[in-house]
């Protein structure tokens, strides 16, 4: 079923329905993880779990790279960034590498999270269930283990320049509020600031550069508007821009900052 690549599993109080899938169908590299709960400083409860199906695999498949990773699997956007991490690098050493993902392991907020990096890299998901589960014993799974792979839909990513100018904001945002008490601050950039940084970065450019000031100047502000602030604010609603008469303020929405935190690394 599986070529041998790269596989993702979140740690429960499974054996079979994590090792079984691997033995069959041996990867590469295997990333283990594990649950650390930063609101409460909770640990992984079934570690020992983690270690006997890592001494088994390591057992079975002497070749396999392990990676031990902890994440928090209640942070749904934290999951999702780490395994686009875990894609990108690993798809920088091979581009044509295939990953897969449990998704009958961890929490059901790694499972969504899971899903949704799926669609947005591309990679595969399987779900690992019993010809027999008995949820007050352990082991809960018995008799033959079924692998099914659930239709992966691709989603449309932002575009990279996009993307970019949300990480202009954040960025001139951070410098502007560095020193100041942010208590009941929403915060903002103006639209000359970050004109000026686009600029400066090269994300925006003129092919013909007006010998006029204001005309030049004008060109400048209608290719921000037209070409990020427009979508950014009306299509993909990752700003709102308060439009002042002389010197607009943006300010990132929730959607904006949650698209900063899953492609702000990766783009």
């Amino acid at each position: 079923m599986f070529p041998r690549n790269v596989h993702i599993v979140f740690n429960c109080a499974e054996d079979r329905r994590i090792t079984e899938p691997l033995l069959k169908h041996p990867p590469d590299k295997l990333y283990y993880y594990t649950a650390f709960i930063k609101a409460t400083g909770q640990k992984d409860e079934n570690m020992q779990f983690f270690q006997s199906n890592v001494d088994v695999l390591k057992q079975k498949i002497p070749s396999l790279k392990v990676v031990h990773k902890e994440i928090d699997y209640t942070e749904y956007l934290d999951i999702i960034q780490d395994i686009s991490n875990v894609i990108k690098e690993e798809r920088e050493i091979n581009p044509n590498c295939q990953i897969f993902v449990n998704i009958g392991s961890g929490s059901k907020i790694t499972t969504l999270a899971a899903a949704e990096a799926s669609r947005l890299w591309q990679c595969g998901l399987y779900y690992v269930h019993s010809a027999r589960y008995h949820p007050n014993e352990l082991p809960r799974h018995d008799g033959e283990l079924i692998v099914k792979k659930p239709v992966v839909f691709p989603i449309t990513k932002p575009n990279p320049e996009y993307i970019q100018v949300l990480k202009t904001i954040e960025e001139l945002m951070k410098k502007k509020y560095q020193h100041k008490d942010l208590n009941n601050v929403r915060k903002f950039v103006s639209k000359r600031d970050l004109l000026e940084a686009l600029i400066e970065k090269k994300i925006i450019q003129l092919q013909k550069k007006n010998e006029d000031y204001r005309k030049r100047s004008s060109s400048y502000y209608a290719k921000l508007n037209q070409g990020f602030l427009n979508p950014l604010e009306n299509d993909l609603k990752y700003i709102t821009i308060s439009h002042e008469h002389r010197n607009n303020k943006i300010y990132l929405t929730a959607e904006g900052e949650d698209a900063l935190a899953i492609f702000k690394y990766l783009i």
